[in-house]
């Protein structure tokens, strides 16, 4: 692994969450996210003494956290990223794959989401890995984001696994990805037919990764994940008053998901 930082960063901005049926509900956050290139963790652990690979320290990564089925078993990260990606697309990259996600902290590691961004050996983005999880069950699902032209990017792709019991599976999601430079954002709606249910959004800005940006991100969120968590229980609680409609936990639809590029124009405006 590298000894200096070249591709690795730090995210901070806004996550938006807007519900337009049966009821308009919405919030937003303020958030801090990790960009690391996989190949960079042993300059990021020498960064500082709070930083590290230890479960309990409080800005921590750990390959087990990710695609456990793979490296519980002692697989790098790194080839676990590329052998899922292989398996769903019949293809594989050999070049750096960089990681967006929430760093372990105090002992608690949760991610609604974390991206993995694959990279051919001529530094070509080919192809997205997201990692989805969800509460209270800790379940994940990957879907796949084939990238076919530069960032920015539409997918199209049918929901298959369950997250929000305010949500039914019956869903596409219609996706907005940029690519990772100075500004970052992600875009993602639930579509009901022609009924669009739900938008949620990232907005983020890059700052470089300096043991004193590290520590003013650990300042700014020191408990990221424990605000994560405790967010989406208070906006369940929120929705359960508003008497938003349930629907019960259901199995996955196959192992994993697939997106469709999808160059036309297909969403609204954001509000």
């Amino acid at each position: 692994m590298s000894g200096e930082i070249r591709h690795s960063a730090l995210y901070s901005g806004w996550v938006q969450h807007r519900r337009f049926a049966p009821r308009v509900h919405a919030f937003r956050y303020r958030m801090g996210l990790l960009y690391l290139d996989l190949d960079e963790q042993q300059a990021l652990f020498a960064l500082s003494p709070l930083a590290g690979n230890g479960r309990w320290q409080p800005f921590a990564f750990r390959e087990t956290d990710y695609l456990p089925d793979y490296t519980s078993a002692g697989v790098r990260l790194v080839d676990a990223v590329r052998a899922r990606v292989g398996e769903i697309l019949g293809e594989t990259f050999d070049g750096p794959v960089r990681l967006l996600t929430q760093a372990r902290s105090w002992g608690l590691s949760f991610n609604p989401v974390s991206f993995f961004y694959c990279f051919d050996r001529d530094e070509q983005l080919r192809a997205v890995l997201c990692e989805v999880s969800n509460t209270p069950w800790r379940q994940r699902y990957h879907y796949v984001l084939p990238v076919t032209a530069e960032l920015p990017q539409r997918f199209a792709l049918a929901k298959q696994f369950h997250v929000s019991p305010f949500l039914p599976l019956d869903l596409e999601y219609r996706m907005r990805l940029g690519p990772p430079g100075e500004r970052l954002t992600v875009q993602m709606e639930d579509w009901q037919g022609e009924t669009r249910l739900f938008q949620a959004g990232l907005a983020l800005q890059r700052e470089a990764l300096t043991r004193a940006s590290l520590h003013r991100q650990l300042l700014r969120f020191p408990w990221m994940t424990g605000k994560t968590l405790a967010a989406i229980y208070w906006q369940a609680l929120r929705l359960a008053i508003k008497r938003i409609p349930l629907f019960n936990h259901q199995p996955s639809r196959g192992p994993y998901g697939l997106a469709t590029p999808s160059p036309q124009e297909r969403s609204h405006e954001e509000h």
